[in-house]
C-alpha cells in the first residue's frame, strides 16, 4: 500500500511463520521490521527470504560497541540495502561518525535510525541505569546529537516526538514504536499513544507488532490502524 507508514515488527522466531504472516498483511502495510529475536533465529538467509516478498525492510539489530566492531557490523547490515536499521545514539560521537562514514563509502541509501531512550523504560527504570535527567530530557539531548553527527532520523516514543520537533532542527525521520489503541494490552511498553496522534505529533513511521500479529485478523487490524491515520 503506497504511502502507508505503517512498518509491522514481526518478532518470531519461525521463518515459515514469518512469511505466512507477512503474506497475508503485506497489501495493509509499508514495511517490514525484523528485530534481534527475527535475527538470531532466522539470519541473514531470514532475512532475504523476507525480502522476496517485495516490502521495504527495516533491520533492527540497535547496533552498540566500539567504534571498530560497530562499523563492521554496519558493513554487514548495509549489503542488505534495508531501508532503515538502527544503532543507540548512547555509543557515543565516535560510533555514530565512524557508522556514517561506512554508509557514505558505501554511497548506501540506507537510513540510519539512532535509538534514544527505549520505550520501555519509565522513570523509574531509567535512574535504575545511572541516568538521572528525565526521560524527555534524555531523548533531547540523544537526538541532538543524533543531528550533530549527521543521522538520518532517531527512534523516540510518541510522547517525545512534540518537543524534538521544537527542539531540534528539525530534519530527522522520526520512527516510533509504542503505539497502542486504548483497548489494546500495552505489554511492555510504557511511552504509549495511538497511530493517528502519533502522526499528528509529526511521526514519519510507525513501528505496530502485537496489535496486528497478535489480531484475530492481523490484516484487518493492520488495514483499521492505517484508515485511521
Amino acid at each position: 500500500m503506497t504511502n502507508n507508514p505503517i512498518y509491522c515488527a514481526i518478532d518470531t522466531n519461525d521463518i515459515k511463520q514469518a512469511l505466512s504472516l507477512i503474506e497475508n498483511i503485506k497489501e495493509s502495510i509499508g514495511g517490514i521490521k525484523l528485530g534481534l529475536e527475527f535475527y538470531t533465529h532466522c539470519g541473514i538467509e531470514g532475512i532475504k527470504k523476507i525480502q522476496t516478498l517485495g516490502l521495504p525492510i527495516f533491520i533492527d539489530l540497535k547496533l552498540f560497541d566500539i567504534p571498530n566492531t560497530a562499523k563492521s557490523a554496519l558493513q554487514g547490515i548495509l549489503n542488505l540495502k534495508p531501508e532503515f536499521t538502527t544503532l543507540h545514539i548512547s555509543g557515543g560521537s565516535e560510533m555514530l561518525k565512524e557508522c556514517v562514514k561506512v554508509k557514505n563509502f558505501n554511497q548506501s541509501q540506507t537510513n540510519l535510525i539512532g535509538v534514544t531512550v527505549l520505550t520501555s523504560f519509565d522513570k523509574e527504570g531509567i535512574k535504575e541505569v545511572g541516568i538521572h535527567n528525565s526521560i524527555d530530557d534524555q531523548v533531547l539531548i540523544l537526538a541532538k546529537l543524533a543531528n550533530e553527527n549527521n543521522l538520518d532520523g532517531i527512534v523516540c516514543s510518541p510522547q517525545e516526538i512534540r518537543r524534538i520537533k521544537q527542539e531540534t532542527e528539525n530534519k530527522l525521520k522520526l520512527i516510533v514504536p509504542g503505539i497502542r489503541n486504548t483497548d489494546d494490552d500495552t505489554n511492555d511498553q510504557k511511552r504509549i499513544m495511538n497511530a493517528s496522534e502519533a502522526i499528528n505529533a509529526g511521526a514519519d513511521i510507525l513501528i505496530i507488532g502485537r496489535p496486528i500479529t497478535m489480531a484475530n485478523d492481523p490484516a484487518e487490524a493492520a488495514y483499521k490502524i492505517f484508515k485511521s491515520l
